[in-house]
């Protein structure tokens, strides 16, 4: 055999021999799988059998738990209601995020149905505002049912509640404080049942939640409609009218005398009704008649003393405050009185502040004990004490708009501007009261009486702001006196004295005839009329009800107009020793002594004036026309232009800077100012004959005499003017101009010696 084939014959038989080898060791893998297969099959046979089993006692159990849940909420409504509430509370709030159309879905009949179901275990005849008829969980599942139907817009009645479910339903909502639901809820079940006394006297506690007095004494007496002889019915029904001011009030409490059932409290009551009603005697009656009963009333001493006190019986009230503080230390108002009461009494000022700290420190007797505890401190000598008073009442009451506005009065009395301002600008925001613009309007008055200029036109820029602030004052409280009182004032100083009488007069009505500043106001007034009779007669009705530097100053200025000079010094000179601040008393004086040719003691005044308000360009002017009667040209000069910084429409101080100009030899100086001020004021005389003397000294004759003619237009008892008008023409031998001329003067001085003897001249040269 050849060794290829041998070769090849051994390759084959190897080969086989693997495959065969191959093969048996996959039969027998084949056969290993098979026999787990099966085991397999019948594990899991097994184990499904047993699920099947678990699975078939488990139906068993949940079919039992669900019949004792369903037997579970069939004896607890309330746990079914909150079932049913949770799954339409989350139903609900799907509907936005489902797109559902609320007309077309059902789930409100189902929020419906919750809602019934949670309060069916509340009482129709439950306590009106008990808290606790229900759980907090049925509380809290309840609240979200309303709130959601809040946000899809609907309430008790469109929903379409029952009466008697909306009866429950409305004492809920009045334990959750949701006083809109109760009251339709209530008012659906009002309508059913209108005569329940459950449900009035549930509406009746929804208005006084509200605070709205006139609702409930709807309520109140539909109650009392039912039971009409109910004594609490009755006490509540009088008791609400008085707070009303009602005085049918009385009605009531009669009504429990006829009863038989009225006692101490009511008589006290019916003492106050009286009282209000002016019957004075009525009322002391009534109450000494409740003290006789029970003395042991506090607050029928407090009556009492109060009676006492407005029947001007201030001995026995005070003895009463003090039999109430016996029985009450914490008595404020007790405290209140009796400080009111020995405040006048100059030996028992301590008592009185003892009385007034305690007061005070209870918090009674408002804005008034708060003054006059200061009042009594500074009277003491505790200045400082005094002020912190004020500080501290104001730090606790900062909202207090009436405390803040006389606080700010008091220092704008006292001349401190700055301070009154102070408490103005820091008012809180939300405060909105009428008396803190009353003060506004005032600052404007005081600023303006400091900064103004004496031109008219800058004064009536600086009074408009404290018209407007008086008006916004009584846009908010229309009865208020000094409001009136204020624009009237600013309506004077304006020259609208129409408006002005017009707001004197509803002031007057308003204040109390006790108060002078009205009649002051009106004999101010009554003098810009030029009525110098009705000023006197004014000013001494005002005198009868107080002293003070007004009363002084209104006689200076009526002794001024008047011409008795010497007496109006008098009278600013007593002003001044009061309220050495007085603005306008001092510049009238000063005013009189210019007048008197007294230039140093006008300057005094002048220069004290601008010590106290520093930028009052009026006083500035004064003070420049001071120095021009002393001589002192040069300060005269520097004051004046200072002035027409500030102010350059003053045609006065213009006019008068001319005159400095031409005192001082500036002749070329004097005419622009001059120019200037005729542009300004084409009618003011002074200009014009100062512009006649100016061409005078430079020789311009025709145009001297030009100025002086219109200087007469403008003032035809311009004796100067007249003067020289009568000598031009004299000059110049217009005999017959000149003889006009110099009766001019006579008409304005019948006993001025020059003209009499030009005017003599005159005839016989027209004689001759």
């Amino acid at each position: 055999m050849e060794p290829l084939t041998a070769l090849f014959g051994i390759a084959v038989i190897g080969a086989g021999g693997g495959t065969g080898f191959w093969l048996k060791k996959t039969h027998e893998k084949l056969v290993s799988m098979t026999e787990n297969n099966i085991l397999l099959q019948q594990s899991q046979s097994a184990h499904f059998s047993h699920l099947n089993s678990e699975v078939s006692n488990m139906n068993v159990k949940l079919s039992t738990l669900n019949g004792m849940v369903e037997a579970l909420r069939a004896t607890n409504p309330e746990l079914d209601g909150a079932l049913l509430a949770h799954n339409t509370i989350a139903h609900l709030e799907q509907i936005g995020e489902l797109g559902d159309s609320l007309e077309e879905t059902e789930i409100f009949s189902q929020a419906l149905n919750a809602l019934e179901t949670l309060v069916s275990s509340v009482s129709i005849e439950s306590n009106v505002g008990d808290s606790n008829l229900i759980n907090q969980i049925t509380s809290n599942l309840i609240m979200r049912l309303i709130e959601l139907f809040d946000r899809h817009n609907m309430n008790a009645s469109s929903i379409g509640l029952k009466a008697v479910t909306a009866h429950k339903l409305g004492h809920v909502s009045l334990s959750l404080r949701r006083y809109d639901w109760a009251e339709n809820c209530f008012g659906i079940a009002y309508s059913s049942s209108p005569g329940n006394m459950n449900i009035l006297e549930a509406l009746e506690h929804i208005a006084i939640e509200k605070g709205d007095e006139d609702l409930r004494r709807h309520w109140l007496e539909a109650r009392m409609t039912v039971q009409p002889d109910s004594p609490e019915l009755l006490r509540a029904h009088a008791h609400l009218l008085a707070k009303m001011g009602d005085l049918e009030a009385e009605r009531d409490v009669r009504r429990l005398e006829a009863l038989g059932l009225d006692t101490p409290a009511d008589r006290s009551l019916l003492s106050g009704l009286r009282a209000r009603a002016g019957s004075h005697s009525e009322a002391l009656e009534a109450i000494e008649k409740a003290l006789d009963e029970d003395p042991t009333q506090s607050k029928d001493w407090l009556s009492y003393a109060n009676l006492l006190h407005q029947e001007g019986e201030d001995g026995k009230a005070y003895e009463a405050a003090n039999k109430c503080l016996e029985l009450d230390r914490q008595c404020g108002d007790a405290w209140a009185l009796t400080a009111k009461l020995l405040a006048p009494k100059s030996n028992r000022l301590k008592e009185a502040l003892k009385a007034a700290v305690h007061a005070v420190a209870l918090e009674s007797g408002g804005v008034d004990l708060i003054l006059l505890k200061a009042d009594l401190l500074l009277t003491e000598g505790s200045v400082t004490a005094s002020e912190e008073s004020l500080v501290k009442a104001l730090e606790k009451y900062s909202m207090n708009g009436e405390l803040r506005a006389k606080i700010a009065t008091r220092y704008l009395l006292d001349g401190r501007i700055d301070d009154a301002q102070r408490l103005l600008d820091e008012t809180p925001v939300g405060i909105d009261h009428a008396l803190l613009h009353v003060v506004e309007g005032r600052l404007h008055l005081a600023n303006a009486d400091r900064t103004r200029d004496g031109t008219g036109e800058t004064d009536s820029t600086l009074l408009s702001v404290a018209i407007a602030a008086f008006d916004n004052a009584l846009k908010l409280n229309r009865e208020l006196g000094v409001a009136w009182l204020g624009l009237a004032r600013t309506n004077r100083l304006l020259n609208n004295l129409d408006s002005a009488d017009e707001a004197i007069a509803r002031a007057g009505r308003l204040l109390s005839e006790e108060d002078p500043s009205v009649a002051a106001e009106s004999a101010l007034l009554a003098l810009d009329k030029g009525d110098i009779t009705t000023a006197a007669q004014q000013i001494d009705v005002a005198d009868i009800h107080g002293q003070g530097s007004i009363i002084t100053y209104v006689r200076g200025n009526i002794e001024a107009r008047s011409g008795h000079l010497d007496r109006a010094l008098e009278y600013y000179a007593k002003t001044l020793k009061e309220d050495p601040g007085h603005i306008r008393a001092r510049l009238n004086r000063c005013s009189i002594y210019m007048a008197l040719d007294e230039g140093r003691k006008a300057l005094d005044d002048a220069e004290i004036l601008l010590d106290l308000a520093p930028n009052f360009t009026l006083a500035r002017f004064k003070k420049a026309e001071a120095e021009m009667v002393l001589g002192e040209w040069a300060n005269a000069r520097a004051d004046l232009e200072i002035v027409l910084e500030k102010a350059p429409h003053h045609h006065q101080a213009l006019t008068q800077l001319a005159s400095c100009f031409i005192a001082l030899n500036r002749h070329e100086r004097a005419e622009t100012p001059l120019n200037d001020a005729l542009r300004i004021s084409q009618n003011y005389a002074p200009a014009w004959h100062q512009r006649g003397l100016l061409y005078l000294e430079w020789g311009r004759d025709d145009n001297a005499l030009s100025d002086f003619e219109a200087a007469v237009k403008c003032d035809g008892n311009h004796l100067d003017a007249h003067l020289h008008i009568a000598a031009l023409h004299h000059e110049a031998e217009r005999f017959d101009e000149a003889s006009a001329g110099w009766r001019a003067v006579l008409a304005i001085d019948e006993d001025h010696v020059v003209a009499k003897t030009r005017l003599d001249e005159c005839e016989i040269k027209l004689m001759s």
